[in-house]
Parts: structure tokens; sequence; C-alpha cells
């Protein structure tokens, strides 16, 4: 892959500030061994970065293997059920954590989960009452999505029909970092809730300090898969665009983010890549969380950024006259 021209101007998808050609960085692939060196270019404004140049559809693609983890369902059975138990753990504590756990109390509805991958987070929200939308570029991921009672629908945002006014939460599990406009897609799932409607976003925290300090190390940098990396200001900012409320933006402390970093910077490369060995291996990252939380904490934040929005609800409409401004 090419990079920009230094005089060649790009914009910033979260705060439309002019990026900097000299604000930038490069790495690598570390995760699939993609041949070639990636640019970040980052934000002075929010501190956002971008990977230039940004990769089309079906570039990105590309860079997916076929074992790629979210999409692979594959394995046998004995391999097959202790994967199933750590992704039936692992969603189990996203919903009880930030930014899901603002769905606790409220009436079970219906809810669009962008990147849904196999339908792991979405089928347990199934099994929960609600009517799940699932949206994934792969096909074969959308099929067993559906096999878990998500009406899955293959594609981007951009290609894929959502009712108007019809959802009552809107899920982006580290998805977001994956869009070419990530305003614009937050826009249209805006449009797609009921007013009141939630919108629950984790992505990774470009703004912490284990990314300050590893650089192209740092494992939620996932070059050139990550098209966006936001930081707090920064979803902020690409939030109000698309016309949702904050209620809380929050940081946590991932179990797999430090660990993996350091085997970046140690080995060069990821030495688990896919299949059951990986989440074996992710799982085995809980014994250096307690490390990892206190780190993040004396450093101001984790690795990990999660948003509660919401669509907002408009005043009542009244028929006839327009409301005076009081005296006084």
């Amino acid at each position: 892959m090419t990079t920009l021209e230094p005089e060649t101007e790009l914009r910033c998808p979260a705060c439309d500030a002019l990026l900097d050609p000299g604000a930038s960085f490069h790495g690598a692939d570390r995760l699939h061994r993609t041949r070639g060196q990636f640019e970040v270019r980052c934000c002075d404004a929010c501190g956002t970065g971008v990977t230039v140049p940004l990769a089309t559809p079906a570039e990105l693609a590309a860079y997916y293997p076929s074992g790629y983890g979210p999409y692979d369902d594959s394995l046998g059975v004995v391999t097959g059920a202790i994967s199933r138990a750590i992704r039936w753990w692992q969603g189990r504590r996203a919903l009880a954590s930030a930014p899901l756990h603002a769905l606790d109390g409220r009436s079970v509805g219906r809810a669009v989960d962008i990147g849904c991958g196999r339908g792991d987070l979405a089928g347990l929200l199934v099994q929960r009452g609600w009517q799940v939308t699932g949206i994934d570029p792969s096909e074969d991921a959308c099929r067993a999505a559906r096999r878990r009672g998500v009406d899955a629908r293959q594609g981007t945002l951009g290609e894929v029909d959502l009712e108007s006014g019809a959802y009552d939460a809107a899920i982006f599990r580290h998805s977001l970092e994956h869009s070419a406009d990530p305003s614009g897609d937050l826009a249209t799932v805006v449009r797609a809730l009921r007013p009141g409607g939630l919108v629950l976003v984790t992505v990774p925290n470009f703004g912490c300090w284990q990314r300050r300090r590893f650089g192209d190390c740092w494992y939620h940098l996932d070059l050139p898969r990550h098209r966006i990396h936001l930081t707090g200001r920064g979803l902020r900012a690409v939030l109000s665009r698309a016309g949702a409320e904050i209620e809380s933006l929050t940081t946590s402390t991932s179990t797999v983010g430090l660990p993996a970093t350091i085997q970046y910077r140690l080995a060069g490369r990821c030495l688990f890549p896919s299949g059951l060995a990986l989440r074996v291996a992710s799982g085995l990252c809980v014994l250096f969380l307690p490390a990892a939380w206190i780190l993040d904490r004396a450093q101001g934040g984790g690795d990990q950024l999660h948003a509660v929005a919401r669509r907002p609800v408009r005043p009542p409409f009244t028929c006839g006259h327009r409301a005076q401004p009081s005296g006084g």
C-alpha cells in the first residue's frame, strides 16, 4: 500500500480539522502480516488518527483471512465447545460492562448490532428477549448469526436498509474504527432509532498511555484494518456531528490489550493469530488484568473507550401556534 503524498489534504473524520501531514507515524500489520507499511496521520485538534490512504471496501476485505476470529465458526467438536464457552463468557462480561450495561432495566425491544460477526453478542441479546438486526459484510458470519436467531443482513451500513425510527438501541462494539465515515454511519443509526433510543459505542482508546508508550506496537492499532483511531475528544465530536446526545464517556481496561502489546514489542508479531489458540491465549490474558488495571488508573484511563448516547427526544409538536417568549 502507498501513502498519501505530503501535500494531499485530508480532514479529520471526527472534528473536520485539516490534518497535518507532518503529524504522522508508520506501522506494520503485526496480527496477520499483511505486507507493507501503513501510515497513521493524527489530528492536532482532537487527537484522532486516520489510516491513509483509506482502504476501499474490497481492499479492506482482503486484509481479513478466511479464519478471521469473529467470522470463523468451523472448529471441531471439542475445540468448538471450548471456543463457544470462552465466547459465551466474553459476551456475558460485555453485557455487564460499559456501555452495554446501559440496557439494564430497560424494556426489551429492537436493537441493531453493527459488525455483528457470528452473532455472539447479538445471540445473547436474543436469549434475553430482544429482536436483533445484525449487519456484517461477511455472508458466512451472517449465516452463523442467523442460526442464533439474529436477523443478520449482509453488507455495510451504506448498503443495508434500516427502518427509520424503529430501533431502541444501536450497538457499535469494536466496529466503528473500521468505518471510513464514522459520523455518517452514526447519523444513519441515529435516524433508525426511536426518539430516546440508545447508541452504545466501544472503540480502542487512541489517547491511552499504552498507545503513547508503545506506538505502532500497540495491539489495538490493528493496521490496516482499523481505518479510524478515536480519542475521547474525537468520539465526542463524531457523536455530536451525527446528532446524538452524549450521556457518558468512559474508559476500561481490556484483558488482551497490554499483554498482546508487550508480545508485539518483544516478538514483533502475534504468536497466536487465529483459531482456538488465539481464543485460549486471549482467555489467559485475564491473569494480567489486575496489573493492567492498576497501570491504566495511574496513567489516566484504559485502552477501551465507551460512549452512551441517545437520539434526542423532540419536544411535543403544537399545532396552530408558536410558543411565545415569556415576558420579564
